[in-house]
């Protein structure tokens, strides 16, 4: 009975590191809009424009208001969720403090930031794709301390 349980841990290992594949390759500017939140200051929306390119082994890039983002990517069925390395998750941070100190007009010092979601979906004809990334975070100022919120919507054309 045991070896029948093992085996099917395993089996339902073996299919979920099957379904787990790399995104395929292609890439789109894609369009749309993004919304800060911080505790005790509002929120602010803005248009946002992001260019993102998958490449077959998973790597991909981003490039928004000029800033490069990069890192992994695993796809299964047509959603590929997307890791930042460390370089970019700390460029992300840099940018929504400095977003959050214009939004609550005095510097903001982000003390712990996560990325809550980071996905792609890519239609089935490959043609249009939309990303979406939402981030929360807690921060101090000379006034006391907080959280924050951030959300970026996109889409548009997507080239295989």
């Amino acid at each position: 009975m045991q070896s029948k349980i093992f085996l099917s841990l395993v089996l339902g290992v073996l299919a979920a590191s099957a379904s787990a594949q790399t995104a395929p390759a292609g890439s789109g500017t894609l369009s749309g809009g993004q919304r800060i939140g911080a505790s005790g200051c509002g929120n602010d929306t803005s248009s946002a424009s992001v260019t993102v390119n998958l490449a077959a082994n998973g790597v991909f890039s981003a490039n928004a208001n000029g800033d490069t983002y990069a890192g992994t990517s695993t796809t299964s069925g047509r959603v590929t969720s997307l890791s930042l390395d460390a370089g970019s998750l700390f460029l992300l941070e840099a940018v929504l403090e400095d977003d959050a100190t214009d939004l609550c007009a005095e510097s903001i010092d982000i003390t712990s930031l996560s990325v809550t979601q980071a996905t792609l979906k890519v239609n089935k004809r490959q043609t249009a794709a939309k990303l979406q990334v939402k981030a929360r975070g807690n921060g101090t100022s000379t006034s006391g301390s907080g959280t924050g919120k951030f959300r970026l919507t996109a889409s548009g054309p997507w080239q295989p």
